[in-house]
């Protein structure tokens, strides 16, 4: 699986987890830019990525994973 496999997955995770069908996703799409990605909707997205995926992320990880970008390329090494 490539990079623009992983972003094309992981914005359908996004839309999903965040129920916004219209969101749109880049890779500078942070924490700060919504608002219903609090502490839940973070470990419902790291959870649904580690599952789609089939990898696993230290808490390390989970805690400096705060944008798409980072995600893409944090799934990307594990893949």
């Amino acid at each position: 699986m490539n990079e623009d496999e992983v972003r094309t997955t992981l914005e359908r995770i996004f839309r999903e987890i965040f129920d916004d069908e219209m969101l749109e996703v880049t890779d500078s799409l942070s924490r700060d830019d919504l608002k219903s990605w609090d502490s839940l909707g973070h470990i419902r997205l790291i959870t649904a990525a580690e599952e789609a995926f089939d990898i696993g992320f230290t808490i390390e990880e989970i805690e400096v994973l705060t944008s798409m970008g980072q995600l893409v390329e944090k799934v990307s090494e594990k893949i």
